[in-house]
């Protein structure tokens, strides 16, 4: 009985390592490629980009309710970041972002101005100025 058992208790161990020998080769697919050939898609995510999807609903409009990350206001050329709750601006010289509204917007009503929800594929782009240009030809006021 202790023979059978000891059979058996090597068999075992020598078909795990044979199994785990196998899996570094790839299995025979892709030529010992580690994904097996298949191509792999590598998605950067922001490190911002919330674990779950949020509506949100902005400081400077609390009743609106936005589904995508960036929000942007052809008229003052800004973007408001509602990961962040962060406003993102040109000052004259380079592209700032703070919490706090920038001098230029403190006495705007928000909620009456003419915004865009940029497109999903934006979400994780954290500087999103960087397509300034292209915004401010596509989302005019």
């Amino acid at each position: 009985m202790k023979t059978l058992r000891s059979i058996l208790l090597s068999a075992i161990l020598l078909g795990s390592m044979a199994g785990f020998a196998q899996h570094g080769r790839g299995h025979g697919h892709g030529h010992g490629h580690p994904h097996g050939g298949r191509k792999v898609v590598v998605v950067k995510r922001s490190p911002y980009r919330p674990a779950r999807l949020v509506v949100y609903h902005p400081v400077w409009h609390p009743a609106y309710a936005c589904n995508r990350r960036w929000v942007y206001f052809p008229r003052y050329n800004f973007y408001w970041d509602n990961w962040r709750n962060h406003y993102v601006f040109w000052n004259g010289t380079i592209w700032l972002s703070q919490p706090t509204a920038p001098a230029m917007i403190v006495n705007v009503n928000l909620a009456s101005e003419k915004r865009y929800e940029l497109k999903d594929d934006d979400d994780d782009v954290d500087d999103i100025y960087a397509s300034n240009g292209q915004h401010k030809t596509e989302y005019k006021n």
